[in-house]
């Protein structure tokens, strides 16, 4: 397989040392600002010069981690010109870029997350909003009022606090089915059996809404009240995304994806 990597970030390099690993791979190349000495770099103009070099190449699979790709809606693009990309698109990148959008899509399919709270009674609580960097706790009213007033006009809202042993689940999703990706070890037999059922509702919501992308995400989630909870999705690789738990060959679980025959590993 050829393959093109958009980038050479540190979470970029992680997935060149996957590929690089993998009995299929046939040549490897970046598109990149910042080159690697041992590998062909490729520039270009604009999406449409890049999709004619790349179908040049004869490449088989594109793969990235940056979320302006994803924004700029190069997704969509090479799946009009015919051009296979391992990632979301800028429709469900919403499930990381707005918080507010997934968590009622997770309350709609009874997925966990925590509550809203409107009136705290009690403290500590989180403040959020869309961006995850402004993730505030408030341990008094006091601290409440000053961290909505630095927040200033962005939409804000109240979550309960939970507390509990936090885990980030590696999924790759190929429009059918998913595949998730951990150590099982990890996990108590009961966390197990919940996990299973958290995966069980995510694909169906994945399957209810139409969920038009063969790529990676992450679910963020917490082990609280004997039951696993989502605090937010990851909606791209990232330099913490742990490649190594994927024990198949990762071209051919990639190729697999495209075709949609995750359920068959």
């Amino acid at each position: 397989m050829n393959i093109l990597i958009l980038g050479t970030s540190k979470s970029d390099i992680n997935i060149i040392n996957s590929c690089l690993k993998s009995k299929y791979l046939d040549r490897i190349y970046t598109a990149s600002a910042e080159p690697l000495e041992e590998i062909p770099n490729i520039e270009y103009l604009d999406f449409q010069d890049l999709s004619q070099k790349a179908k040049a190449l004869k490449i088989d699979l594109i793969l990235h981690s940056n979320k302006e790709f994803i924004k700029n809606g190069f997704v969509e693009f090479c799946k009009k010109n015919l051009l296979n990309i391992i990632s979301v698109n800028s429709k469900w990148f919403n499930l990381e870029a707005s918080r507010t959008v997934a968590k009622r899509l997770m309350d709609y399919y009874s997925i966990n997350n925590p509550e809203i709270i409107k009136a705290p009674l009690f403290f500590p609580v989180v403040i959020k909003t869309n961006n995850p960097h402004l993730t505030k706790i408030a341990y008094s009213m006091d601290e409440l009022v000053n961290y909505r007033e630095n927040l200033g006009g962005r939409d804000v809202f109240l979550e309960e606090y939970l507390s509990g042993t936090v885990y980030n689940l590696l999924s790759l999703w190929d429009g059918k089915s998913i595949l998730s990706f951990y150590n099982p070890n990890d996990f108590t037999e009961v966390q197990l059996e919940r996990l299973e059922l958290y995966k069980t509702k995510l694909s169906f919501m994945l399957s209810d809404e139409n969920a038009d992308f063969t790529g990676f995400f992450t679910t963020k989630l917490i082990w609280a009240k004997n039951d696993w909870y989502v605090l937010e999705y990851k909606m791209s690789l990232d330099e913490k995304s742990d490649l190594s738990l994927i024990k198949s060959d990762f071209l051919y679980l990639l190729n697999s994806a495209i075709y949609q025959k995750l359920n068959e590993i």
